[in-house]
């Protein structure tokens, strides 16, 4: 990453943060900015093969507020956070990881994982490429 871009670390795959996940993901490449996005913890399974077309994590008493959200994107037709993602790898500077201890603790290889997904790589990797770059820790 020559020009200063974004960093996301997402670590919790829930509603809201895969939304999150999405919007600035598409919104980093739509400024052009080159973005880098690193995957762990209970995120993972979201990003695995199909991994988009289940339901996120839903927290111990947000079940109510996690249906209204989901019926309210559905409303407003909320194009989805990994279509987001998708079009961001495609159309920009944008690179997906996974977290390399994660990935070995789930006995996770590359050929587990969305298309979507770079490559597996330590945080040592990440943080070297995060240098001077805007993190954003989801």
């Amino acid at each position: 990453m020559g020009e200063k871009g974004i960093l996301i670390v997402i670590s919790t795959g829930t509603e809201e943060k895969m939304v999150m996940l999405g919007v600035l993901s598409q919104t980093a490449v739509n400024l052009g900015m080159p973005l880098r996005v690193f995957i762990t913890g209970t995120a993972i399974p979201l990003f695995l093969k199909d991994g988009y077309t289940k339901q996120p994590v839903v927290p111990a008493g947000f079940e109510g507020f996690m249906k209204e959200l989901r019926e309210g994107l559905i409303k407003v037709k909320f194009q989805g956070w990994h279509e987001l993602l998708q079009n961001s790898v495609k159309d920009g500077d944008a690179k997906v990881y996974a977290c390399s201890l994660m990935s070995s603790a789930l006995n996770l290889q590359k050929k587990d994982f969305d298309p979507i997904v770079e490559d597996i790589v330590g945080a040592t990797n990440f943080m070297i490429q995060s240098a001077e770059n805007q993190i954003i820790m989801l």
